[in-house]
C-alpha cells in the first residue's frame, strides 16, 4: 500500500505490478474503501496489473480542504493514481460512484480506457434535495445515521441473513468513512448529469446490473447500455453491491468481458 498526492488529498493505492499484463483499475463505490474488491482480486490478479484505491475522504485516503467534490474531481483522483503507478492505459471497473467516475473518464480521456466496466451505477441520480437530505444527515448524526438505511439498498434480505460476516465487513467501511470524504462524494453524485454525455462513449464497454438493486434499478443498467453504441448488458440477481453479494458470477463476467478468460503464464 502506498500513498499518492492528488490535488490537495493523499489517496491509498495498492498496486500489483504483472509483467505484460494489461492494467486494470478498480475504482470503489460511495461509503466503502478498496477492500470491497477482495472477493476480486484472486481471479483478476492472476490475469492484470491490478490496480485499486480508496476514494478521497473514504478509508485511509484524505478528504482534503474541500467540502464539496465533482465528477471530475473524481476521475482526475483516478488518473493521478494510473499516472503514479506508471499505467499509460488500463481497463477500468467501477461500481456506483466508481462506474460514475469511470463513465466520465471515457468520456474526457478515451486514450487512458482500455476497456470499461460501469457496474450498478448511473449516470443522474435525482432529485437533489434527497442527496442534501443525506449530507444533512451525515453532519448531524454522523455515519451511524445513514448505515442500516444504505446497508438495506445495497444487499437483499436473503444475503444480509445467510451472510453477516460480509455484511459487517461492509458496515464497517461505512461507519470508517470519513463525514466530510461521503458529503464530498456526495454533492459529486448530486450535481452530476452525465446522461447526455455517455452518448459520446466509443470505448468497449459491458454495463453490469443487479435485479434486485433499489439504489441503481435495472432501468439504469439499460439506460447506460443503449447510450453507448455496442455496449454489453448483464443483469446479476443482485442488490447494489453485486460483486460481493454475487462475487463469483461478477467476477467471471469481468473477466471474460476483459478478454482475461486463461490464466496468464509467467
Amino acid at each position: 500500500m502506498k500513498l499518492i498526492q492528488s490535488q490537495d488529498v493523499q489517496l491509498r493505492c495498492d498496486h500489483t505490478p504483472r509483467s505484460g499484463a494489461p492494467a486494470l483499475l478498480m475504482i470503489n463505490s460511495l461509503g466503502t474503501t478498496l477492500e470491497m474488491w477482495d472477493d476480486q482480486m484472486s481471479a483478476l490478479q492472476e490475469r492484470f496489473e491490478v490496480v485499486r484505491y480508496d476514494a478521497r475522504g473514504h478509508g485511509e485516503s484524505t478528504a482534503g480542504s474541500h467540502t464539496t467534490a465533482t465528477i471530475d474531481d473524481l476521475a482526475r483522483d483516478a488518473l493521478a493514481i494510473l499516472d503514479a503507478c506508471g499505467i499509460a492505459r488500463a481497463h477500468l471497473c467501477g461500481l456506483s460512484l466508481g462506474g460514475m467516475t469511470a463513465m466520465y473518464i471515457a468520456q474526457k480521456w478515451p486514450d487512458r480506457v482500455l476497456k470499461a466496466a460501469l457496474c450498478n451505477t448511473s449516470p443522474y441520480m435525482p432529485p437533489k434535495d434527497g442527496w442534501d437530505s443525506r449530507i444533512a444527515t451525515a453532519k448531524k448524526e454522523g455515519m451511524a445515521g445513514l448505515t442500516e438505511a444504505v446497508l438495506g439498498r445495497w444487499f437483499t434480505p436473503e444475503f444480509r441473513s445467510a451472510q453477516p460476516e460480509r455484511v459487517e465487513r461492509v458496515r464497517q467501511m461505512l461507519l470508517n468513512t470519513s463525514v466530510q470524504g461521503y458529503v464530498a462524494c456526495c454533492t459529486a453524485i448530486r450535481d452530476m448529469d452525465q446522461r447526455e454525455s455517455i452518448k459520446s462513449i466509443r470505448t468497449t464497454t459491458l454495463v453490469i446490473g443487479g435485479s434486485k438493486d433499489p439504489a441503481t434499478p435495472p432501468s439504469e443498467a439499460e439506460l447506460i447500455a443503449s447510450s453507448i453504441p455496442d455496449a454489453k448488458l448483464t443483469l446479476l440477481d443482485a442488490a447494489h453491491l453485486s460483486n460481493i453479494e454475487q462475487a463469483d458470477e461478477f467476477t467471471q463476467t469481468l473477466v471474460e468481458f476483459l478478454g482475461g478468460g486463461e490464466t496468464m503464464t509467467e
